[in-house]
């Protein structure tokens, strides 16, 4: 089975699925990140990759990594940050672009206007860098994460299978930083994996394909002991507010990874019985080779860690339930307040039959087939019977 774009590439599923593999070893290992991202950025044929994770409002680089671009070229790509927004649409637009979608630059901004940017003729032109990649990972209060990828004029312009493929990738990237974070992006050998977990301030539950229990940290223990937002039955970890979804997210975990994403890479929103609002992100480890001896007999790692603002109904609540992915949920949200198909393609960015796909993935997970019925649905969130 293979993934295909309109100038002949493919790339065979197999293939990125054991990439997605990769990008979770980075947890448990973040000196794997450079090789890891230096693999995909081959795999699918670009000349450059970088990844960043900036926090706010400012602060040192959590996590930076490139390849394939020499450190004086990288050093200069600053310089070009403001030419670049307003390249992509100015900044109101840039930051309607949804999370974990890749945007193509050649799809967004005209080639003429490209090529009489400051930014072509003085640093991608010269490197004969004619198209680029930028996927928006994060974006909050906290934190910026962003994921691009620069395309050499003799690979051409990116087409769908690399659109796919970086579809398919960017909600595992986003997963795997978000873990990382919790863990400080610290390696955790074989040899002190419990006293790293031990000492997070984060609860962390090591289950089975089953949720059974097989560790807790501290945290976790407090959270079971009064039984908000997790408890234990017959030796399983429920999750009061989410089981189901949890569950499903962990049997995926032991499956195949690849269906994890599809609901794209955030944690699942909680509320406890004390209503205080936390988020689970769920980490597979079934085919983890490099994974420490205490997570060989885990499935996957739950992290429950509670949420730094009120979880908002009705969208993060729908989002959890039926698995939408952040640009399903940002395209569903314009449907509902009214928006086109034609306007939300030329506020995103996206072609529209870019636009027309997530509509169809959001009536199908949903259940509905008109947007009106969309629009009821949502509002049943919002005003709960």
């Amino acid at each position: 089975m293979v993934l295909d774009n309109m100038v002949g590439r493919t790339y065979p599923l197999e293939r990125i699925s054991t990439l997605i593999g990769t990008i979770y070893d980075c947890v448990l290992d973040p000196g794997l990140w450079q090789s890891v991202v230096d693999s995909i950025r081959r795999e699918l044929d670009f000349c450059y990759a970088v990844l960043g994770v900036y926090p706010l409002p400012g602060g040192n680089v959590v996590l930076g990594v490139s390849t394939g671009i020499d450190s004086v070229k990288l050093g200069e790509l600053p310089y070009y940050g403001n030419d670049l927004v307003e390249l992509w649409g100015g900044d109101a637009r840039v930051k309607q672009y949804p999370l974990e979608e890749p945007i193509v630059q050649s799809r967004v901004v005209p080639n003429a206007t490209l090529l009489a940017s400051r930014y072509f003729i003085e640093w991608a032109g010269p490197q004969g860098v004619i198209d680029a990649v930028a996927i928006g990972l994060e974006r909050n209060t906290r934190m910026v994460s962003t994921l691009s990828f620069g395309r050499h004029s003799t690979a051409g312009i990116v087409g769908n299978g690399e659109v796919d493929s970086l579809r398919l990738l960017a909600p595992h990237f986003r997963r795997a930083i978000a873990i990382s974070q919790l863990l400080e992006l610290q390696s955790i050998a074989a040899a002190n994996v419990a006293s790293v977990l031990d000492g997070l301030s984060v609860g962390v539950v090591l289950v089975d394909e089953l949720m059974a229990l097989i560790h807790t940290n501290p945290v976790a223990e407090a959270m079971l002991a009064r039984k908000d937002p997790i408890k234990v039955t017959n030796g399983r970890i429920a999750v009061l507010d989410a089981s189901s979804a949890v569950e499903d997210a962990v049997a995926q975990a032991a499956g195949d990874e690849m269906l994890l994403g599809r609901r794209g890479g955030t944690g699942f929103p909680i509320h406890g019985p004390s209503g205080e609002p936390y988020i689970i992100h769920v980490l597979p480890l079934e085919r983890r080779e490099s994974r420490p001896g205490l997570f060989r007999r885990a499935t996957a790692a739950l992290f429950v860690t509670p949420a730094d603002r009120p979880i908002s109904l009705p969208f993060d609540a729908f989002a959890a339930l039926y698995g939408l992915t952040p640009a399903e949920v940002r395209i569903a949200e314009m449907l509902v307040a009214g928006r086109t198909r034609r306007e939300i393609s030329d506020e995103l960015g996206l072609g529209s039959a870019t636009v027309k796909t997530h509509l169809l993935r959001v009536f199908e997970k949903t259940g509905v087939r008109r947007q009106v019925d969309l629009v009821r649905l949502v509002a049943s969130f919002a005003s709960p019977a």
